[in-house]
C-alpha cells in the first residue's frame, strides 16, 4: 500500500479533544448546547452493568431502590445518548429532562407499531 500525495496540506490539531468531547456520549457535539442533568432509572437486571461500566464519566449513583437504581449524568442531549438509552430497551427509563423522556417515548411508540399485527 502506498500513500498518495494530497493537494491539502497537513494541519495539526490544536484543540484539546478530551475537553471538546467531555459533555457528550459519542461524537456529536453542539457547541451552543449546554450539558443537562439526565436522570435515568435502571432496572436491577442491568444495574450491575451500568455501575461497573458507566455511561459517561459524570455518572453518579443517586439512589438505590428495590427494583433498580437511579443514576444521573451531565451531558448534551444528542443522537448517541438516545441510541444508548434505546439500547437498554425496557431496562432503562428516562426520569428527566422531560423533553428527552418524551423523545424516547415517541421513538418506542413508533417502533412498537412496527410489531403490531
Amino acid at each position: 500500500m502506498q500513500l498518495a500525495n494530497s493537494e491539502f496540506p497537513f494541519r495539526a490539531n490544536t484543540q484539546n479533544l478530551s475537553h471538546f468531547y467531555q459533555d457528550v456520549i459519542g461524537v456529536t457535539v453542539s457547541e451552543n448546547l449546554p450539558p443537562q442533568n439526565v436522570q435515568l432509572f435502571v432496572y436491577q437486571s442491568n444495574a450491575p452493568y451500568v455501575l461497573t461500566k458507566p455511561l459517561h464519566p459524570s455518572q453518579q449513583l443517586m439512589e438505590k431502590k428495590d427494583r433498580g437504581i437511579v443514576i444521573s449524568i451531565q451531558v448534551q442531549i444528542n443522537f448517541e445518548l438516545e441510541r444508548e438509552i434505546l439500547g437498554f430497551g425496557d431496562a432503562m427509563i428516562v426520569l428527566q429532562p422531560q423533553d428527552l423522556k418524551d423523545r424516547i417515548w415517541n421513538k418506542l411508540r413508533r417502533a412498537n407499531k412496527h410489531y403490531e399485527l
